[in-house]
C-alpha cells in the first residue's frame, strides 16, 4: 500500500466512530477483572480475547491485500500464526490463557507499529491501537496473573 493511502483523512465521524467502539471492545476485559477473583465467567472473555485477537488478524490481512509482496507474505504468514495462537489460548486454563492472550496482542501491536512505520495505518489508527491495546495487553496481564 502507498503511503498516500495511509494519509487519507477520514470524517470525523468515522473517526470518531471507530474510537467509540474500539473502547467498548475493551469492555469485557475490564469487567473479568472484576470477576478475575472470583474465577467464575472468564473463560467466556478468554474466547472473546481470542475471537478479538482475530479480529485484528484479519485486519492485518486486509493490509496484506494491498501491500507490497515481501510485506504481504510477512502479513498473511505472521496473522494467520497469531490466530492458531490466539485459538491456542482459548482452550487453555485462565492463567497461561490470559498471558498468552496478553502476549499476541503486543505482538499484534508490533506488527502495527510496523505498519504505520510502512506508511500503511494512517497516524489517527495507530493512536488508537496503541491505546486499545495498552488497555488489553494490561487486562490480559493481570487476569493471567490473578487466575
Amino acid at each position: 500500500m502507498s503511503p498516500a493511502a495511509a494519509s487519507l483523512t477520514p470524517a470525523p465521524a468515522v473517526r470518531v466512530t471507530a474510537w467509540l467502539l474500539a473502547a467498548a471492545g475493551t469492555l469485557p476485559f475490564l469487567a473479568a477483572i472484576a470477576d478475575a477473583a472470583r474465577l467464575g465467567g472468564i473463560g467466556t472473555v478468554q474466547i472473546y480475547g481470542a475471537v478479538i485477537a482475530s479480529f485484528v488478524c484479519g485486519m492485518h490481512w486486509g493490509a496484506a491485500l494491498f501491500a507490497p509482496e515481501p510485506l504481504a507474505v510477512r502479513l498473511f504468514l505472521l496473522s494467520n500464526v497469531a490466530a492458531l495462537f490466539a485459538w491456542l489460548a482459548a482452550l487453555l486454563t485462565p492463567q497461561p490463557g490470559f498471558l498468552l492472550l496478553a502476549v499476541i496482542f503486543a505482538a499484534l501491536l508490533g506488527v502495527d507499529r510496523h505498519l504505520r512505520a510502512r506508511g500503511v495505518w494512517a497516524g489517527w489508527f495507530w493512536q488508537l491501537r496503541v491505546a486499545i491495546s495498552a488497555v488489553v495487553v494490561s487486562a490480559c496481564g493481570w487476569i493471567g496473573m490473578a487466575a
